[in-house]
């Protein structure tokens, strides 16, 4: 199925693994698990995307289209088939501006914690006056290499430091720490304090409302030609 995104609409195409290309727009925030980790570099990026997104309801930020793009209609009869399309309604376009908004708030909220609540560094592993490894109070490791062997289990912050140490056959230290990668992590914030989603994901909305018309549509299709829409190509 093609998603039109610019358009709002949907339609059967070529090939059902067929989409427009969607310029992604990398998030300064990675949040793993409970964790949100944000590098200091992005921090002003952030804040600056996100004033623009909330305060401007008409942003297409995340609707940038890369390359070619083809018409929907040409390429469905290019394989001789008839273009069966489904417009998608203005309540459903804006319902997922709104789910949009909505997780853009939700993000900077878990961003404004993280950084409220920063993890602090309670040790670092140095091999030959090199930097392998920092070990933050919530047992977080933050490394520029690679280290072997270690442990999936939680462990508390001095148990993988000495994991650590053992594993490079390095020095713990505790004070005078050395310069970092730049980063800070820290933890999300909890459910209760993030604002709620209430607005439909555009997937929710294919799957609940846009596919059933679809398909409602193709049977009155194939119902007044006698002939089956052919579905793949």
């Amino acid at each position: 199925m093609i998603i039109q995104q610019s358009k709002a609409t949907f339609a059967t195409s070529v090939t059902d693994n067929l989409l427009f290309k969607r310029q992604t727009v990398t998030s300064p925030v990675e949040k793993t698990a409970d964790t949100t980790t944000i590098s200091q570099a992005a921090q002003q990026r952030l804040s600056a995307e996100n004033a623009n997104d909330l305060n401007n309801p008409h942003s297409t930020n995340l609707y940038r289209v890369e390359g070619p793009v083809y018409s929907i209609e040409e390429m469905v009869n290019s394989k001789g088939r008839p273009l069966i399309a489904v417009k998608m309604t203005e309540a459903q376009v804006n319902e997922v501006k709104l789910r949009e908004q909505q997780e853009k708030a939700r993000e900077n909220v878990n961003f404004n914690y993280a950084k409220a609540h920063q993890y602090q560094p309670i040790g670092q592993v140095i091999v030959n006056g090199k930097l392998i490894a920092t070990v933050s109070d919530a047992g977080t490791v933050e490394s520029p290499q690679v280290i072997p062997n270690l442990s999936e289990q939680s462990l508390s912050p001095a148990d993988r430091l000495t994991e650590i140490a053992r594993a490079v056959k390095g020095e713990i230290i505790y004070s005078n720490f050395l310069p970092t990668m730049g980063g800070w992590m820290g933890p999300s914030a909890p459910e209760s304090a993030l604002p709620p989603i209430t607005a439909r994901s555009l997937s929710e909305i294919l799957e609940q409302e846009i596919a059933p018309a679809m398909e409602k549509k193709i049977a009155e299709w194939e119902a007044q030609t006698g002939k089956t829409y052919p579905r793949h190509a």
